[in-house]
């Protein structure tokens, strides 16, 4: 099955001038669901495992960076909370997840910041393609 992901909505939504989501995966599913195997949208195991990359060393100490920074952040330390999450941003810099949960603390100034970093994309996409659908292989 194609897999899905943040990016995946089932329809497009509007914000603005700001749009996102996708109307063509919904569909997908209901004929996934209906042909099962048959389906043109199921992918073969060994072509989504070859495509599946081990993180890098500072891509997996981000993770544990970033929950020290949660723990710091419930003791009500968020001085140090924000340290950690700063280290796992920079740990790995394309996790936006890590972006979002820090936002999430400080929701007056989350829209601002996720426009900042969004314009730091530079046209790369928010969301990474679907392979086979938006282009990529």
């Amino acid at each position: 099955m194609r897999r899905i992901d943040e990016g995946t909505y089932a329809t497009t939504h509007k914000m603005g001038d700001f749009e996102f989501g996708r109307d063509d995966y919904a569909p997908m599913v209901v004929d996934w669901v209906k042909r099962g195997e048959q389906s043109a949208h199921l992918e073969d195991v060994r072509d989504v495992a070859k495509r599946i990359a081990e993180p890098g060393d500072d891509a997996s100490l981000a993770e544990p960076t970033f929950r020290l920074g949660v723990y710091f952040h419930t003791q009500g330390d968020d001085t140090r909370a924000n340290r950690y999450w700063q280290a796992a941003q920079r740990l790995n810099p394309d996790n936006w997840n890590y972006y979002r949960q820090d936002w999430s603390f400080t929701p007056d100034e989350a829209g601002a910041n996720w426009s900042r970093k969004f314009q730091e994309l530079e046209g790369k996409p928010y969301y990474k393609p679907i392979t086979g659908l938006d282009g990529a292989d």
